[in-house]
């Protein structure tokens, strides 16, 4: 697969594997999983096209319900980084979002590619602690990623397992 070259393709490669697995889901019975788009306003010069700015901030690339009724929100996220997923790449609308995703019930993850496309599942809860922390601790070391080895590995770019691992965890927990 191509590595993505710009930021505003970083997690592309990522959010069409999972929307692969959505439609294989779907067709399954075992999820209904949708992709949230953003919203764009594009800017017009003589009837063309020249610009757009985003509308409203994204809440979370999917949401949707796995088996036994689970309802999800997760996001994607690519990194390049070879120890794990820079907080810096998660942004506060999201953090918010899967805060409030979270007080309703629902269960909250990141789906995270390292560079060699292996996919990493990271609880939400632990996502949004260790972002509260890096804010707390700006400027110090040792806070401003989450670390491949606690996160969960689950698959690869060509099969990402999700919903059953969702499953397990929670009607097996």
């Amino acid at each position: 697969m191509p590595r993505n070259s710009g930021y505003a393709n970083k997690g592309k490669q990522l959010e069409m594997a999972v929307e692969r697995q959505n439609r294989i889901y779907a067709e399954q019975g075992i999820a209904l999983v949708q992709k949230i788009n953003t919203a764009w306003t594009p800017i017009r010069r003589d009837g063309k096209i020249v610009s757009s700015f985003v509308k409203e901030k994204s809440t979370v690339d999917f949401r949707g319900t796995v088996s036994y009724g689970i309802p999800v929100s997760f996001d994607c996220k690519e990194t390049n980084n070879e120890k794990g997923l820079p907080l810096a790449d998660i942004r506060p609308h999201q953090i918010e979002h899967l805060r409030a995703a979270r007080n309703v019930g629902e269960t909250i993850f990141i789906l995270c590619a390292d560079k060699d496309y292996n996919v990493y599942f990271i609880n939400g809860e632990s996502a949004i602690i260790a972002y509260d922390k890096w804010q707390a601790n700006k400027g110090r070391r040792g806070y401003n990623l989450v670390p491949f080895d606690c996160m969960i590995k689950i698959g690869n770019i060509a099969h990402i397992p999700y919903a059953e691992y969702i499953v397990r965890a929670t009607i097996w927990a």
